[in-house]
C-alpha cells in the first residue's frame, strides 16, 4: 500500500511510535526512526522495519532542539530525497505547578510537542508539494481537553497541535496533502520502566473496560495513510475506548 513512501515518525524508538513506524513499515514504507537519545532503541526498531523488507534510516535527535531536529530532516532527504509522511509523535510531559513555572519550562514543552511539528511539516512540504501527495499526523493527547493541575504548557501545546491540524488541512488539501490529528486515551505503554501502572478507578471509566494498545494507535495512522482515508482531513480523532471528559 506504501510502497516507495518515506515515513518520518518522531518518538518512535518505543511506545506508540515504535509500533506506529513498524506498522508503516509493514506497508512498505521505508522509515526514519528517531529517538532522543537511546541508540539501542532506534537501531533495534530499525532493524525490525528491514527484516519487513524496507529501508530504515534510525536517527537520535532530540526533536526539541531547532539545531538537533534541523540535522535529522537533513539526514531524512538526504538519504531519501522527500518525506511522504509526517507522524508527530515525540512529546515531553514534565508536570510542574503554573506557580512554579518558568518561561523556559514552557518553552521546552513547547518546542518538543509544537514547535517540531511545524518544522518536521514545512521540510517534508517541498517533496509533498512535488509530488501531489502527502500525509501529516499529528499526536495530540487527552491534556488538549482536559486540564491538569501542573500540566498548562503541556495542554497549550496539544491544543496547538490541533488548532495546526485545521489550519494546514485546509490549505494543503488542493495539494494532495492530508492533515489529520489522532488523540490517544489511556494507553498501555512504559513510562518510567513501568507499563501498565495505572490508577483502577482510571480504567473503570473506559467503556471498553481496558487501557488502549499501540496497535490501536497505530491502526488509525494506517489508515489516515491510505487510500481509503483520502477524503479525511482536518479531523481530531480520539481513540480512546469511549472514556469521555472533554
Amino acid at each position: 500500500m506504501l510502497e516507495g513512501k518515506v515515513a518520518l515518525v518522531t518518538g518512535s524508538g518505543r511506545n506508540i511510535g515504535r509500533t506506529v513506524a513498524l506498522t508503516l513499515a509493514a506497508e512498505g514504507a521505508n522509515v526514519v526512526v528517531n529517538a532522543r537519545s537511546n541508540q539501542g532503541e532506534v537501531d533495534s526498531v530499525a532493524a525490525e522495519a528491514r527484516e519487513l523488507g524496507v529501508k530504515a534510516l534510525p536517527v537520535l535527535a532530540d526533536v526539541g532542539s531547532h539545531l538537533q531536529l534541523e540535522i535529522l530532516l537533513d539526514q531524512a532527504l538526504s538519504e531519501f530525497g522527500h518525506i511522504d509522511i509526517v507522524v508527530n509523535n515525540a512529546s515531553v510531559r514534565p508536570h510542574k505547578a503554573f506557580a512554579e513555572m518558568t518561561y523556559d519550562d514552557w518553552r521546552g514543552v513547547m518546542a518538543t510537542d509544537l514547535d517540531s511539528a511545524f518544522l518536521t511539516a514545512r521540510a517534508a512540504l517541498p517533496g509533498m508539494l512535488e509530488r501531489q501527495w502527502g500525509r501529516i499526523i499529528n499526536i495530540s493527547g487527552l491534556q488538549a481537553f482536559q486540564g491538569r493541575h501542573g500540566g498548562a504548557h503541556i495542554s497549550a501545546a496539544k491544543v496547538g497541535l490541533i488548532g495546526l491540524t485545521r489550519a494546514l488541512s485546509t490549505e494543503l488539501a488542493p495539494d494532495g496533502i492530508l492533515v489529520n490529528c489522532v488523540v490517544p486515551g489511556l494507553i498501555d505503554t512504559s513510562r518510567e520502566g513501568q507499563s501498565g501502572t495505572r490508577p483502577p478507578g482510571r480504567i473503570a471509566e473506559i467503556p471498553a473496560g481496558r487501557m488502549g494498545k499501540t496497535d490501536d494507535i497505530a491502526g488509525v495512522c494506517k489508515f489516515l495513510c491510505s487510500d481509503a482515508a483520502g477524503f479525511v482531513t482536518g479531523q481530531t480523532i480520539h481513540v480512546n475506548g469511549g472514556e469521555r471528559g472533554f
